[in-house]
């Protein structure tokens, strides 16, 4: 076959799916549909958080002993070990009694990014997040985020602020869990979704700890326009720089998922390798929080979970360790895949408080958690402002946006 051949034949490998031009495969949604997976991100990283709440830390060498498939609370202690002695045991009477959804680190740290590109853009700088977090966020904030939050206070900035000589939790989860939002920033723009995320990643953190961060920056920004969950998480093992124990996690992770019809298996290998982690002379940090073990039982909820949201997002829960984060992010990752539609109704809109709400989470966000900011946003305020800032980014980086029989239609730069 000559080279004309094998040249054209590239060409049409690399465009299959969509109009090829400048590196990049346009690809086209509408926008309702890209709202509507916007608001299944918001609703799900919601309910994995609520989720997952009740069981945060309280499963390490072990899973939960069943699969988690509602809410739980202090009515359950019997049966399983969960948190009675805080808000952890009652979120689900909390949301009800306060008539929609409260905030907490899994989403509010992220409504603190959403208002500082607001306000100074895309290209927003360390200098200037630094006091957007001087400003609004000043307590519950743990490990990583905490020791960033006191360094800054001490005259440093990011990414000095996550160096593993001056931030003693560089290794948590901290960063895979607040920076989703680049990825809703920027759908299908993988490449920028990655490097934006990485680089929220550095404020607290540094080295592998933040490359569970990129893992799920791609998936995130792949999953608007991908929905094979196998085939995202093999391609998001590439965006992992080689030597990474997280990288060499997923590796096993994927091979373990071919090997275990039983998730249970594939958990239980994870605890065994990656929880003591030790390779040579290297021997990493050991936490319940530790981001290498919490991001590979996400790896492996997205796996096992097919692309089921209620099954997705219980398996998160169930595998343990701080499990309301993993929970949330793998709920936003199917809210982005299949939109608002899959996430139950029993999940958003039946709470404690009587009559069913109308709306997910009765349409409301009330901030307890982050100072100088409205104390009660609407879901659909979030989700527009969310939906604002991706049209931005599509322009930005290239994209075109259209009118076809009455709708609003996004061409977007897909850098996969």
């Amino acid at each position: 076959m000559n080279k004309r051949i094998l040249s054209l034949l590239g060409v049409v490998a690399l465009c299959w799916g969509g109009v090829c031009q400048g590196g990049s495969v346009f690809r086209e949604i509408s926008r309702g549909e890209l709202r509507d997976r916007i608001a299944g991100f918001w609703y799900g990283e919601l309910v994995g958080n609520f989720m997952g709440y009740p069981f945060e830390s309280k499963y390490r060498d072990t899973p939960v002993p069943v699969l988690v498939d509602r809410y739980y609370d202090y009515r359950d202690a019997g049966a399983v070990n969960i948190a009675t002695n805080d808000v952890r045991g009652v979120i689900r009477h909390v949301t009800g009694h306060y008539g929609g959804a409260v905030s907490d680190d899994d989403t509010d740290i992220e409504l603190v990014t959403l208002h500082a590109v607001e306000k100074y853009g895309l290209d927003l700088t360390y200098p200037e997040i630094t006091e957007m977090w001087k400003t609004h966020i000043n307590r519950n904030i743990w490990a990583a985020n905490r020791e960033a939050r006191k360094l800054m206070e001490e005259g440093l900035l990011p990414p000095a602020t996550g160096a593993k000589e001056n931030n003693r939790h560089w290794f948590t989860i901290d960063p895979q869990l607040v920076n989703e939002i680049w990825s809703v920033f920027y759908p299908g723009m993988t490449d920028k979704a990655v490097a934006r995320a990485e680089w929220g990643a550095c404020i607290t953190s540094e080295d592998w700890g933040t490359h569970p961060t990129r893992f799920y920056a791609y998936i995130c920004s792949r999953a608007v326009f991908e929905s094979d969950t196998r085939r995202l998480v093999e391609h998001a093992v590439e965006v992992i720089p080689e030597g990474s124990p997280f990288r060499e996690g997923l590796v096993d992770v994927l091979k373990w998922h071919g090997e275990y019809e039983d998730w249970r298996e594939t958990r239980h290998r994870i605890h065994e390798k990656y929880f003591r982690y030790q390779k040579d002379d290297y021997k990493a940090p050991v936490s319940v929080i530790s981001s290498l073990c919490n991001g590979l039982c996400g790896a492996l909820a997205l796996l096992y979970g097919e692309g089921d949201f209620m099954k997705t997002v219980g398996l998160a829960v169930s595998a343990g360790y701080d499990c309301d984060n993993q929970a949330a992010t793998c709920g936003g990752i199917i809210g982005l895949m299949h939109g608002a539609a899959a996430i139950p109704d029993r999940l958003t809109k039946e709470m404690p408080n009587g009559k069913p709400w109308e709306t997910p989470f009765n349409n409301r966000y009330l901030n307890i958690t982050r100072d100088n900011l409205p104390n009660v946003f609407t879901l659909d305020d979030l989700i527009d402002r969310t939906l604002g800032i991706a049209e931005q980014a599509i322009l930005e980086e290239g994209g075109r946006k259209e009118q076809k029989e009455g709708r609003t239609i996004y061409v977007v730069p897909c850098q996969f």
